[in-house]
């Protein structure tokens, strides 16, 4: 919405307190310019009664593998050499239209629940930038970039280090734009020498954005690395003076207390996939032990392990996962709405995003009251409840109407599920 609306006598999130408060919200040009009660937005606004919707502002999916939808619940829970070979099988779906169809179906699937931003890992990068744009949500995409591989299984495609950082630059001239942005990526500690890591951590540097990989991924993924390098992955970042703000993490479930104090001392961003990481077995983000020091974020990652993709489950899921057996280790609902949030857009380095706020971007998500159960009440537990159970009718991403009455605005997103149905018949089981 280029012009400025005011949603008069709504309730909206306060991210201070993670409870909903009554009051306004006016936005112009994409971004929240005011929010109070009573407010005053003078002639030409457009006034839109709201005293019938909740607002919340839209999720951040901090990890997705979005053109591996195709690969969604082949498998129960299992160990991640048994999910890869279960992938591989049916990589001759994975075209670069089959790519494109998947993505899109990953990317609508998280709008309708409410994620507006997302970070995308991939390593072709053309068909999911060309379904983030026909979906129309902000996305920061990880463009990965291995020249080596120490694990078992699959490598993944690999490139000089000079070769790694031309793909990096050429890709922002076609991938950027308003609401997408690129930044480099490798597929994990065990895919790129010291070399590339040096090299893709200076371009993260130059445009102020991350390096992002996957890290400790349970522990047969540590123990490799070891078996090389004398020392985990992450103490070999910080031995390269490149563990920090940025650089984002992924995963880190399976840490030594030293991997845990230098992660603490030197504060790089993670990303945490509870559900992911509990599927294939591959430990947990000791999550309490970071809340007061490193900014943390939440993603779905991919459909064969995680084949919900829906990133309040993921939440919820937290809530009740960490500290099983320890009060000590647990996370409040609080916190949680706060990594779906703004924590999240932080691990992507967004800024002025996840929160409802003068001058953060109007990525907005509204629920009809009469539309919703009867059931929530206004804490933050509820909330993270009705984010899990409900389905947003409007979605606002950049101040745009992406989701009315529950639907997509844009046809040709509606008409991507028949064809996603028929790709997902070929599936190898």
């Amino acid at each position: 919405m280029k012009q400025k609306t005011l949603f008069k006598g709504i309730k909206y999130l306060d991210s201070d307190s993670m409870r909903l408060t009554p009051g306004d919200i006016c936005i112009e040009n994409g971004v929240i310019t005011e929010t109070g009660n009573n407010l005053d937005v003078g002639t030409g606004a457009k006034i839109v009664d709201s005293s019938s919707l909740i607002a919340l502002p839209g999720l951040v999916n901090a990890h997705l593998h979005p053109s591996k939808e195709i690969h969604g619940s082949i498998l129960d829970a299992s160990p991640i050499d048994i999910v890869l070979d279960s992938v591989h099988k049916n990589n001759a779906l994975e075209t670069p239209e089959g790519q494109f169809i998947a993505a899109l179906k990953a990317l609508t699937t998280g709008v309708k629940k409410g994620v507006t931003s997302f970070g995308l890992f991939t390593s072709r990068i053309e068909n999911d930038v060309k379904a983030a744009r026909l979906t129309g949500c902000r996305c920061v995409v990880n463009f990965c970039q291995s020249n080596m591989w120490v694990g078992k299984g699959q490598s993944p495609q690999r490139n000089s280090v000079a070769t790694a950082c031309d793909n990096y630059y050429s890709s922002l001239v076609f991938g950027q734009d308003a609401l997408i942005s690129i930044t480099p990526a490798t597929a994990s500690e065990l895919a790129a020498d010291d070399h590339l890591l040096l090299a893709l951590h200076e371009i993260a540097c130059q445009f102020s954005s991350r390096l992002t990989l996957h890290a400790h991924e349970g522990k047969t993924q540590v123990d490799l690395h070891t078996d090389r390098y004398g020392k985990s992955g992450i103490q070999r970042l910080a031995a390269l003076k490149i563990l920090d703000k940025n650089t984002t993490l992924i995963h880190c479930s399976h840490l030594s207390d030293e991997d845990i104090r230098l992660l603490r001392e030197n504060q790089p961003q993670i990303i945490h996939c509870p559900i992911s990481n509990s599927f294939v077995g591959a430990g947990t983000l000791p999550i309490s032990t970071f809340i007061n020091d490193v900014n943390i974020g939440l993603g779905t990652d991919a459909a064969m392990v995680n084949p919900g993709n829906n990133l309040a489950f993921d939440a919820l899921f937290a809530l009740y996962h960490h500290g099983d057996s320890d009060f000590n280790n647990k996370i409040t609902a609080s916190r949680l709405l706060y990594l779906l949030t703004e924590g999240g857009a932080k691990t992507l380095g967004l800024e002025n995003v996840g929160k409802i706020e003068a001058g953060y971007k109007a990525d907005l998500i509204f629920f009809e009251k009469e539309k919703i159960d009867v059931d929530y009440i206004n804490t933050p537990v509820s909330l993270l409840k009705l984010l899990n159970n409900e389905y947003p009718s409007y979605v606002l991403i950049d101040g745009k109407e992406i989701i009315t009455d529950g639907q997509f605005v844009l046809a040709a997103i509606k008409e991507n599920d028949a064809e996603y149905k028929s790709l997902r018949q070929k599936v190898t089981l």
